[in-house]
């Protein structure tokens, strides 16, 4: 099976159980075959391939699994770096400052928020709907 290091490089020894073995350095994002025990004993991600074509000719594309570990918070944040004239330190901040259920209803109410003006105004612009 065919494995990719998303970790730190590694050095894993390669070849028999006697003197004909070697020690190889698996770089981040190297790929490598080895055997599903030892993949998964040196925690690298399985390295899936489907077939594409391109025109006439078959294709094996690298698929590498990301996993979804998003929180709210995450995707509030990104939301926020989405909005014009929001850069990721002010994103930061709202989304320590509270959740995106907290910011509509204090907007709702007119509270006035901690932020610089231009800052509250395009936050009450996109969520004071």
């Amino acid at each position: 099976m065919n494995f990719i290091n998303q970790g730190e490089p590694v050095k894993i020894r390669i070849g028999g159980l006697n003197e004909d073995f070697t020690w190889q350095t698996i770089k981040t994002g190297e790929i490598i075959e080895l055997s599903r025990a030892q993949g998964k004993a040196l925690n690298f991600q399985k390295l899936k391939t489907t077939e594409g074509q391109i025109g006439d000719k078959v294709v094996e594309t690298k698929q590498i699994e990301v996993p979804e570990d998003y929180t709210p918070d995450d995707l509030f944040f990104k939301e926020l770096k989405a909005i014009n004239g929001i850069g990721k330190k002010t994103a930061e901040d709202i989304v320590e400052w509270g959740t995106k259920e907290k910011l509509i209803e204090s907007i709702k109410q007119g509270k006035n928020l901690p932020f610089r003006d231009d800052v509250e105004e395009k936050l009450k612009r996109e969520y004071g709907r």
